[in-house]
């Protein structure tokens, strides 16, 4: 796969990542309102958190695809 490519769905794997992120705040506001418990919070944050460490996961793979092609 050339480098290109790779660049796309890097790129596309992560916005697809903050949208679910986005998509999602409204439990977190909520859970900060007093709306949500712990409990029923937690899983939402653990999956939060797997999501925001695939994107850096990316964005680092990323990151090194770019510099290759300077």
């Amino acid at each position: 796969m050339n480098n290109e490519k790779k660049i796309n769905e890097l790129q596309a794997e992560i916005n697809g990542l903050k949208i679910i992120l986005r998509d999602n705040d409204y439990k977190t506001i909520k859970y900060a309102e007093g709306c949500i418990s712990d409990s029923d919070f937690a899983i939402h944050k653990a999956k939060r958190a797997e999501y925001r460490a695939k994107i850096n996961e990316l964005e680092d793979e990323l990151e090194r695809l770019l510099n290759e092609n300077e």
